[in-house]
């Protein structure tokens, strides 16, 4: 009595347990036929391949991912300051729009204009070397994704819709929007719209005004 004490204090009940465990599963593998055996080794076989096969998609879809993230980052990651070189080019437009003819030909601010003309020149090799574009906006048909309609203009020559007048210029970097056009579209006159209410109210197109987008 005093040996099967011992024995019982060296092999508590949860290892007792296990070895019965073991022995039961020794036991039926024992029993297992071979042809039993080789169909559960392949099916084991099947399924370390098919966790193989995810792993390496994964992996690849992972690399992807990263390489992407890696592209947009250069490609993209000047945004803030592309914002701020645009607001530069408008603020030389302003000023080139504001010189008067008879400035310009006069010679003691001639070096002064010449000067600023330079400045745009070279803001806008700056802008084709980073991405920037501008969007073309006079004449297009009016783009919500890229344009914003700030005013209707009655015009019986155009399509409604189109633009005709470019307040700002926007721009795009590389292919996402950095800044929409602010823009004037065309629409029939109230006459030309009451008769086409009656005549063939499914032609009318309605401008959109879009809400301002950005990076």
């Amino acid at each position: 009595n005093n040996k099967l004490e011992e024995q019982d204090l060296e092999n508590p009940t949860s290892e007792k347990e296990e070895q019965v465990s073991e022995e039961l599963k020794d036991q039926e593998e024992a029993e297992i036929s071979p042809e039993d055996l080789i169909e559960k080794l392949n099916e084991e076989i099947t399924s370390l391949k098919d966790q193989r096969l995810r792993a390496i998609a994964e992996l690849e879809n992972f690399r992807k991912r990263a390489e992407k993230d890696q592209s947009d980052a250069l490609k993209y990651g000047i945004s803030n300051f592309a914002k701020e070189i645009i607001n530069i080019r408008d603020n030389i437009e302003r000023a080139q729009s504001s010189i008067s003819d008879e400035a310009k030909n006069n010679e003691t601010i001639k070096s002064v204009i010449e000067g600023i003309d330079l400045i745009a020149q070279s803001v806008v090799s700056t802008f084709e070397k980073i991405g920037i574009k501008k969007i073309e906006s006079l004449n297009e048909k009016f783009d919500h994704n890229l344009h914003q309609a700030m005013m209707e203009i009655e015009n019986e020559e155009l399509e409604p819709g189109t633009i005709v007048q470019e307040l700002i210029p926007g721009y795009t970097l590389h292919d996402r929007l950095l800044r929409p056009a602010m823009v004037g579209v065309s629409k029939k006159s109230k006459k030309n719209e009451d008769n086409a209410d009656k005549s063939a109210p499914e032609e009318i197109e309605t401008v959109i005004v879009s809400p301002y987008v950005s990076i």
